[in-house]
């Protein structure tokens, strides 16, 4: 729908310049045409060649692609790239120069797609967000449809890669910070009067239960191994 609105947009603004001009305002839409489809594919190979040389050594790219033309027409296309390590995007200044953004793929929160009406013409939308407080995350409108679900596709993987990275180093983390039960190893001391060491080593493994480092199966196991030493 953007794609649609912006193309609407460019007609209406062009339109009301030729009328209100009566008719002279054709001129400069020819020059502004000429400048913004002639020679588009060697601009596109240009901004290709801009992104690749902010790639990082041993960095590869999965997916590229230039935005659809529909969501540019007063400005350079941006340029999208899904590399082996991050989200990448380039765009090139009118006047020279380029901006740069890029999203680690360990700072990936949620990856997003939205295919546009009139696909062909419009693409997809693609939007990333950050983990990173202070990061606006990532956004690209029209992106042609094919690359854009590949794109999609390999954020997902990466997101849930990460995720599970996560949540292995957090269980790692509690049970690091629980003293990390030792069941069956003992010190030689025997268990206390009372058997207050026997109750201090199954608190401790009701802990590690209360905070998921392990599952209910392993708790029962580790306690019935507790009271069998008993």
């Amino acid at each position: 729908m953007k794609g649609v609105i912006s193309l609407g947009q460019a007609v209406g603004i062009w339109l009301l310049i030729v009328v209100l001009s009566l008719g002279v305002g054709l001129i400069p839409l020819a020059i502004w045409a000429a400048l913004v489809f002639l020679g588009a594919s060697e601009r596109a190979a240009k901004a290709n060649e801009t992104l690749d040389r902010t790639l990082m050594t041993g960095e590869t790219v999965t997916a590229r692609a230039v935005q659809h033309r529909a969501f540019a027409l007063f400005k350079r296309r941006t340029v999208i790239a899904i590399t082996s390590s991050r989200i990448l995007t380039v765009q090139r200044g009118l006047l020279g120069g380029f901006k740069m953004a890029d999203m680690q793929w360990k700072d990936l929160k949620d990856a997003r797609l939205e295919q546009n009406i009139l696909d062909s013409l419009c693409g997809s939308n693609l939007a990333f967000d950050s983990l990173l407080l202070g990061h606006a995350g990532i956004a690209v409108d029209g992106v042609p449809s094919e690359a854009a679900s590949a794109m999609y596709a390999k954020a997902q993987y990466e997101e849930q890669a990460w995720e599970e990275k996560r949540r292995v180093r957090s269980l790692e983390e509690t049970r690091a910070a629980s003293g990390g039960v030792s069941i069956g190893a003992g010190d030689g001391a025997g268990p206390g009067p009372g058997g207050d060491r026997m109750v201090d080593e199954i608190r401790k493994a009701k802990d590690l239960l209360d905070a998921g480092a392990i599952n209910d199966a392993e708790f029962q196991e580790m306690k019935a191994k507790i009271l069998g030493r008993a």
